[in-house]
C-alpha cells in the first residue's frame, strides 16, 4: 500500500515538468520569430513546473509541523493507556480511535499494519520513514523503538519525551513571536524598495528623455542609453543588455533607455522578492521551506504593482 502510494506521488510530481516542457515546445513552434510570446510561454511553463513543487513542499512542511504539535498529546495518551495494563500494540489500537488531527491517519495506518500481523518494531520503523522529513518525530520513534526492544520502561520514556517536545515547542513559539516583528520589517523593506523603484522611474526616465533631446540639439554632457554600445554586438559584456531587451519585449516596457531601466527595475523587484521571502522564512520559522510563501507573496505583489504602473503609464 505504501509503495503504491509513493509511486502515485512520484507520478504526480512528474506531471508539472512534462506539462511545462510541452508548453515550451508548443510555444516555440506556434510563435516562432516572436520573441515576446515565446518568452511569455517559457515564463508560464517555468511557473507551472516550479510553483506546484513549492506548494507541495510548503504543505508537507505544514503537515509535519501539525503532526509534531500533536505528538506530545498522542504519547501521553499512549502512556496512560499502557498504565491501565495494556501492551503497546493494544494501547496503539485503543488510541487510534481518538482524533489527533493530521496525525490520526498515521496512527490508523500503524494500527492497520499491526492487524495484518506486521511486527510493532517494523510498524514504528515505517512510521519513522514516512516522517523522515521531521527530525523530531524520527528521533522520538527511534527512542521508543529502542526502549521497547530492550525491555525498558516505555511508559516513562514516552512521558519524558512528551514533556521534552512540549518544552521545545513552547520555546519555538516564543521565538516565532519574537521574530514576527523582524518578518514584518522584511516586508516593510521590500515594499520600501518597490517605492524607491517607482520614485526612480518617475524621475530618472524623464531626465533621460530630456538628455536625449539635449544630445539631439548638440549637447555635450548627456546621459544616454547604457546599451547603445551593444547594438549589433555579440560581445559577452552585452548579455545583460540582451536580457533587459528580451524582458522589455515580453512585458512591453517601452523603448530605448526606458526599456533598459524598466526591465532592470522589474527584474530587481522579482529577485529581491524571492530572496527576501526566503530570508523572512528562515528568520520567522527557521525554515527555508516556510519562506516559499513569503517569496510568492512578495514577488507577485512587487511584480503586479510595477506591471500595473508600467502599463497604465503612471511611471
Amino acid at each position: 500500500m505504501d509503495l503504491k502510494k509513493l509511486k502515485m506521488n512520484f507520478e504526480a510530481k512528474k506531471l508539472p515538468p512534462i506539462i511545462a516542457s510541452a508548453m515550451v515546445f508548443i510555444g516555440i513552434i506556434v510563435f516562432w520569430g516572436n520573441a515576446a510570446m515565446i518568452g511569455n510561454f517559457i515564463l508560464l511553463a517555468l511557473m507551472i513546473g516550479v510553483i506546484p513543487y513549492i506548494l507541495i513542499s510548503y504543505f508537507e512542511y505544514q503537515k509535519i509541523r501539525v503532526i509534531e504539535d500533536q505528538m506530545p498529546v498522542f504519547l501521553l495518551d499512549l502512556a496512560e493507556t499502557q498504565k491501565a495494563g495494556m501492551g503497546l500494540p493494544d494501547a496503539l489500537k485503543t488510541v487510534s480511535k481518538t482524533d489527533y488531527g493530521k496525525l490520526t491517519d498515521e496512527i490508523k495506518k500503524m494500527n492497520d499494519q499491526l492487524s495484518w500481523g506486521i511486527p510493532l518494531q517494523e510498524v514504528l520503523g515505517r512510521f519513522a520513514y514516512r516522517m523522515r522529513k521531521s527530525g523530531t518525530v524520527s528521533r522520538v520513534i527511534r527512542v521508543i523503538n529502542e526502549a521497547y526492544s530492550s525491555g525498558g520502561d516505555v511508559v516513562r520514556t514516552m512521558e519524558a519525551i512528551s514533556s521534552d517536545i512540549t518544552t521545545i515547542k513552547e520555546a519555538e513559539k516564543q521565538r516565532q513571536s519574537m521574530m514576527f516583528q523582524h518578518v514584518l520589517v522584511m516586508y516593510a523593506i521590500y515594499f520600501i524598495f518597490i517605492g524607491i523603484i517607482v520614485g526612480l522611474s518617475k524621475t530618472l526616465i524623464p531626465m533621460l528623455e530630456m538628455n536625449t533631446e539635449a544630445a539631439a540639439m548638440g549637447g555635450i554632457l548627456t546621459f544616454q542609453d547604457p546599451c547603445l554600445a551593444c547594438v549589433g554586438s555579440n560581445h559577452i559584456y552585452c548579455i545583460s543588455c540582451a536580457t533587459y531587451g528580451f524582458t522589455c519585449q515580453m512585458f512591453n516596457l517601452g523603448g530605448g533607455a526606458s526599456c533598459y531601466y524598466n526591465s532592470l527595475f522589474l527584474l530587481m523587484a522579482v529577485i529581491q522578492g524571492i530572496f527576501a521571502g526566503l530570508v523572512a522564512g528562515q528568520i520567522g520559522e527557521n525554515s527555508i521551506v516556510a519562506g516559499f510563501k513569503h517569496s510568492l507573496i512578495m514577488t507577485f505583489s512587487g511584480f503586479g504593482i510595477l506591471m500595473i504602473l508600467f502599463q497604465t503609464g503612471l511611471i
